[in-house]
C-alpha cells in the first residue's frame, strides 16, 4: 500500500499502541492481582471503543477524497485496523474470564 497514514490512521495506531499497553499491563497481573488485571483489560476495551469511534470518523473523511485508490488504499487500512481492535477485545476479554475463573 502505498498510502501514507493520515491523520484518523495515526489515531488509531496511537489508540492501538495505549490498548496493547494495557493488554500487557493486565497479563503481567493475571494470577497475582486479579483487579488490576480486570481494571487494565477494561482499559484497554475502552481503548478500542475510541479506535472504533476514530474509525468511522476518518472514513466519514475518505468520503471527501477525490482519488479512487487512495480511497479505497485507506479504507483498507481503516479496516485492517480495526480488526486489530477486535482482536484486542476478545484478548481482554479473555483475561476478565481469567480472572473471574481464578476467584
Amino acid at each position: 500500500m502505498a498510502s501514507p497514514p493520515d491523520e484518523g490512521i495515526a489515531t488509531m495506531a496511537g489508540l492501538l499502541g495505549d490498548a496493547l499497553r494495557h493488554l500487557d499491563d493486565a497479563l503481567s497481573k493475571l494470577g497475582t492481582d486479579g483487579d488490576q488485571a480486570t481494571a487494565s483489560a477494561d482499559a484497554a476495551i475502552a481503548a478500542q471503543h475510541q479506535l472504533e469511534t476514530a474509525c468511522y470518523a476518518g472514513m466519514v473523511g475518505l468520503l471527501g477524497v477525490e482519488d479512487r485508490t487512495e480511497r479505497i488504499t485507506r479504507r483498507e487500512l481503516y479496516r485492517r485496523s480495526s480488526r486489530i481492535g477486535e482482536a484486542v477485545v476478545d484478548v481482554a476479554e479473555r483475561i476478565v474470564y481469567a480472572v473471574v475463573k481464578q476467584s
